[in-house]
C-alpha cells in the first residue's frame, strides 16, 4: 500500500513539474486599423519552444509560420475578407536563442543594423498599415 502512494505522489509531482517548466506563448498587444470602410484587428503569438509564430486578424488565426535555423526573419501571406495581407517579421530572440558563437554574431549584426526586439510590419496590398511588438 504505502508503494502505490509513493508511487502516485511522484507521477503527480513529476507532471506538476512538467506543467510549470513549459513557457506561456510571447503575445502581441492587439492593433486596430481601419482600411477601405472595414475595421480590422490584428494580434499575434509567438510560441518559443516551438519556434512558431501565428497571426491574427479579428480573432482569426489567419497566418502562420516557423523561423527557419540561423534566420530572424519570415515573410506571411494571406487572404482575409478579399484583402491582401502580409507581414515582415523581424526576431531578435530567434537567433539569440542559439547562443554560443553563433549568438555573439548575431547580436553584433542586429547593432550594426539597427534592429532588435520581436516585430511584425503588418501589410495590406503591400503598404504597411501597423507594426506588432511581441
Amino acid at each position: 500500500m504505502f508503494k502505490k502512494v509513493t508511487v502516485a505522489l511522484i507521477a503527480i509531482s513529476t507532471s506538476v513539474l512538467v506543467g510549470c517548466g513549459s513557457t506561456p506563448p510571447i503575445q502581441a498587444q492587439d492593433k486596430t486599423v481601419s482600411y477601405q470602410g472595414k475595421t480590422l484587428t490584428f494580434g499575434g503569438q509567438y510560441d518559443k519552444s516551438r519556434n512558431e509564430l501565428a497571426l491574427t486578424v479579428n480573432g482569426d488565426p489567419v497566418m502562420k509560420g516557423r523561423f527557419p535555423p540561423y534566420t530572424p526573419t519570415l515573410n506571411l501571406n494571406a487572404d482575409y475578407q478579399e484583402l491582401d495581407i502580409s507581414s515582415y517579421c523581424y526576431f531578435g530572440s530567434v537567433l539569440s536563442r542559439d547562443g554560443g558563437v553563433f549568438g555573439i554574431v548575431a547580436s553584433a549584426v542586429q547593432s550594426a543594423t539597427s534592429k532588435s526586439g520581436d516585430k511584425c510590419e503588418v501589410k495590406i496590398a503591400g503598404e504597411i498599415v501597423e507594426h506588432l511588438y511581441f
